[in-house]
């Protein structure tokens, strides 16, 4: 590759077989290699010239970022540390409804499962994935829904909990 100088009215490096600007003609396409019957065939990101068809690199493409997750409680087995991996089922099976609910992980990564639930009941703010999961008639998955179940009676009393069931029907729009 070469790189043209500023007398000749074009910057930038150039194609080294057809010396036309790069800045014109750079091409990217990511590829599937042909399968020789080993399983599946690896992807390729080739860059070129889209003038003459030079490949200037062939890479594999860039892998998509781990979605965020729920880190470890504290403490496991106990209440709020057993809350916290029930938020952490909830999350991954949200995500595999199709919706990533990165400001609900946020609250968890900084306060704890119950610490977050405290916040947004206090705050009266509702999470986005909340009201998407209610249009998805998914009202199972919810923070809200989660809350006021028995189990949780230890770590949530009666006026979060009902507080919890009165979101849910706000956010529903009831």
């Amino acid at each position: 590759m070469s790189v043209d100088e500023p007398e000749q009215g074009v910057l930038g490096p150039l194609c080294t077989r057809c010396q036309r600007p790069l800045r014109e003609t750079l091409r990217v396409a990511t590829l599937e290699a042909v399968d020789e019957g080993q399983g599946s065939a690896p992807r390729v990101e080739v860059t070129f010239c889209g003038a003459c068809g030079t490949t200037l690199s062939a890479v594999p493409p860039p892998r998509p970022p781990e979605p965020p997750r729920v880190p470890d409680p504290q403490d496991p087995e106990s209440l709020e540390g057993r809350f916290q991996l029930r938020c952490r089922e909830l999350i991954e099976e949200i995500q595999q409804v199709g919706f990533m609910p990165g400001g609900w992980i946020g609250l968890i990564t900084d306060r704890g499962a119950a610490g977050a639930a405290r916040e947004l009941l206090s705050t009266g703010r509702i999470l986005p994935v909340t009201r998407w999961l209610l249009d998805q008639g998914r009202p199972d998955l919810t923070m809200e829904t989660e809350i006021t179940r028995e189990e949780w009676a230890g770590i949530f009393d009666d006026a979060e909990r009902a507080d919890a069931e009165r979101r849910l029907k706000q956010a529903a729009g009831d």
